[in-house]
Formats: C-alpha cells, sequence, structure tokens
C-alpha cells in the first residue's frame, strides 16, 4: 500500500512537470511569432519609411527648382527695372513714360495658342474691354458713335523680359528667312506694345464694359488705351500691290500675304456640334461673352472657331520641316507631326477657347473637329498636343510674327 502511494505521487508529478512543460513552450513559440511580427512590422516600416524619404526627397527637390526659377525670374525683373531706373538718372531721359492699366480684356482666347493673329481673320470672335473704376464712365460718353476702335494694349504673356539681344526676327509664314525685330508685329519687342483693330459692338456704361468684336487679344491683356478709327487712318483708295511704282498704294513683303496655309474647309462632326451647343446652352463656355440666353451664341461660338481653324492654328516655330502649316499631319512633308502622340494617320490637336477645349485633326479635305469638352483645370502636361500658337509663343531659338 505505501509504494502504491508512491506510485501514485511520482505519476502526479510526472503529469504536473509534462503540462508545466508543455505551458512554456506555448510561450516560447508565443514569444518566437511575437518577435517576428515586431521583425517584419519593422522592416516594413522601414522600407515604408525610405520610400516616403525618396518622395519627399523628389518633391522637394522639384519644389526647390521652381523656386530657384521663380527667384531667378524676380531677380533678372528687378535688375531689368534697376537698370531701367539708373538709365532714366544717368541720362536724364524725361521721356520715359509710366504707363497705368485703363481696362482689361476679356476674351475667349485663355492661351496665346489658338489666339488669332489679327482679328480682322476672326471678325465673329466676341470679346470686352472691362475698363476699371478710377477711370470715369464718362470718359467714354460717345465712343458707340464710332464702328471701329484701335486698342493700346501690352503682350503681357511674353516669357522674356525685352533684354534679348536677338535683332533678327523669324517670320512663321517667311519660309525661313529673318527680318529685322521692327520690321514685324512680334510680341516680342523692346515694348512690348501692341496696337489692334476692333470693331465697336455696344457700350455699357453701368458696368463699364465696352463690347467688341474681331479681337485677337488674349484674355486679361491689360489696355493703356482706345483710341477711334477714323476713315484717315486707313484711306479707301489705298490697294495693296507688292511693287509700289506711283501713285497711292499699299506696300507689303510677299510673305504677309501668304495664304498657303490656310484651310480650305473646317467641319464639325455631329457629337462636336451637339456638344459645343450644349455647353452654351449650360453656360460652360463663356457666361459674358456667349450667354445662353443670346439665341445666337452658339452660331457666333461655332462660327468663330471656324474662322480660327480656318486659318490652322498649329504652330511651325517648332520646325519648318516638322509641322508646316497646312499641311497634313503624319504627311511626307511633316512625318512626325507636331509632338505625336502615336505613330503614323492624323494626329489630334488641342486648342482652349474659353472654358471649352477643342480637339481636331487636318486631313487634305480642311480641319475636322472631333471633339468638344470642358477644360482641365490641372496644369499639367496633356498627351494630346497642344494646337496653335497662332504667332504669338516664343522659343529661345525663334521669335515668331504676328503677321
Amino acid at each position: 500500500m505505501h509504494v502504491n502511494n508512491n506510485c501514485f505521487i511520482t505519476s502526479s508529478h510526472l503529469i504536473m512537470i509534462t503540462i508545466s512543460g508543455s505551458r512554456n513552450n506555448f510561450i516560447v513559440t508565443s514569444a518566437a511569432v511575437l518577435a517576428s511580427s515586431l521583425v517584419t512590422a519593422a522592416v516594413c516600416c522601414n522600407i515604408l519609411e525610405r520610400r516616403n524619404r525618396r518622395s519627399n526627397s523628389k518633391w522637394e527637390k522639384k519644389r526647390q527648382e521652381e523656386r530657384t526659377g521663380r527667384i531667378r525670374a524676380e531677380v533678372k525683373l528687378r535688375e531689368a527695372l534697376s537698370k531701367l531706373k539708373k538709365a532714366k538718372i544717368e541720362t536724364d531721359d524725361d521721356h520715359v513714360l509710366p504707363l497705368s492699366t485703363v481696362g482689361i480684356v476679356h476674351s475667349p482666347y485663355p492661351k496665346r495658342m489658338g489666339t488669332p493673329r489679327q482679328g480682322a481673320l476672326v471678325p465673329s470672335s466676341r470679346g470686352c474691354i472691362q475698363f476699371l473704376s478710377p477711370l470715369p464712365p464718362e470718359v467714354l460718353d460717345g465712343i458707340d458713335a464710332y464702328s471701329h476702335l484701335w486698342v493700346i494694349f501690352q503682350f503681357h504673356e511674353n516669357t522674356n523680359l525685352g533684354t534679348s539681344k536677338k535683332t533678327k526676327i523669324r517670320p512663321p509664314r517667311g519660309g525661313g528667312i529673318k527680318v529685322g525685330q521692327l520690321a514685324t508685329r512680334s510680341p516680342h519687342r523692346p515694348n512690348p506694345l501692341g496696337l489692334s483693330l476692333v470693331t465697336i459692338d455696344r457700350w455699357e456704361p453701368s458696368t463699364r464694359r465696352l463690347y467688341i468684336k474681331a479681337l485677337d487679344l488674349v484674355d486679361g491683356t491689360p489696355v493703356y488705351d482706345v483710341k477711334p478709327y477714323v476713315h484717315w487712318d486707313i484711306p479707301n483708295e489705298v490697294k495693296v500691290i507688292e511693287n509700289r511704282i506711283g501713285g497711292i498704294g499699299l506696300k507689303l513683303p510677299h510673305w504677309v500675304e501668304n495664304k498657303s496655309d490656310v484651310l480650305s474647309s473646317v467641319v464639325f462632326e455631329t457629337e462636336a456640334e451637339e456638344s459645343l451647343r450644349l455647353f452654351v446652352r449650360r453656360n460652360k463656355l463663356s457666361p459674358l461673352l456667349y450667354p445662353s440666353n443670346d439665341s445666337m451664341s452658339f452660331v457666333a461660338a461655332k462660327q468663330t472657331l471656324i474662322e480660327i481653324l480656318s486659318q490652322d492654328p498649329r504652330s511651325s516655330h517648332r520646325g519648318l520641316s516638322k509641322n508646316q502649316r497646312g499641311s497634313v499631319s503624319g504627311s511626307p512633308s511633316n512625318p512626325q507631326g507636331n509632338n505625336q502622340t502615336g505613330g503614323g494617320g492624323n494626329n489630334i490637336y488641342r486648342l482652349c477657347f474659353g472654358k471649352l477645349e477643342i480637339e481636331f485633326i487636318v486631313t487634305e479635305k480642311g480641319a475636322i473637329v472631333k471633339n468638344v469638352h470642358e477644360g482641365s483645370s490641372s496644369s499639367s502636361p496633356n498627351p494630346i498636343n497642344e494646337g496653335a500658337s497662332f504667332d504669338r509663343s516664343f522659343d529661345s531659338s525663334t521669335v515668331v510674327s504676328r503677321e
């Protein structure tokens, strides 16, 4: 009996030791799993942190580059202004004229690309000059008695400071020839002033708005002065002649009248035309210039686009052999197109019109409007080709003209 009790006690001890060993193994295993999880989490956190650091470093570098470029531009501007003031003091030039803005242009051309090179080429285009409040509206009393108006303005979209040493200009329709800078209508001039002839539509003294047509002005253009157009500006008997021998005549370089790039037709696809009609009806184009309550807004908008596209607004200053106005995208004379997005075929080009973006192609028969949609608020590059510069863009190697 005593022996049996000892056996019972021994067996109990073995069971307790076994249970205790199992618990220890469970704890060890759990600790190992936990440690492994912690190590894995730490590794993942480390990887994510390194990725974030690289991403932040990348964006910081871009931001720094942008900031550096902006600072350099501001420094150049301050230097140019300082030189101007210094020149006035040293030469005692009393003819340096400080100009104040009298009004701001509102037009359906938000960018230089797509802005007509001459208002007479787009007679149906609409715009207005919003005269500023310091100017009393009475100064324009009687302006509606005239049909046309000269507008003196600033080329505010220029990308240079007028400090370039270049003296020659390559007119976009000159076939590669170079002429003197002041012998063209290039927006990049010693003084970035422009002169534009527009048609007067109506004058609203209550809103200080002078509505105009047939304009070639970018939206937001500052206006310094306006002058009524009278018949003495260009006498009726003047005719354009190439070689004036005697009598009254207007002499022009041959390339000014070059019309080889004019497209024979402009056609809207049905879906594109309906989209334009819908956007005008919803006041998505330009409520100020093309209001939905005006029954002629859609007709005027469509006609303006036809007149713009008929002049082939594609840029040509990036290389005459690669993208000549009047050529078909992807043709032998233009095998690569302009910023081509795909191989061969007709490239799709884009221009901004009011708050809309117009997509078109150029074929042997002319321009075809493929799509009309709302413009993107993002400034990121679009893979579709940018359409037109209409002679207002600027390149470091070539300056273009408004001729």
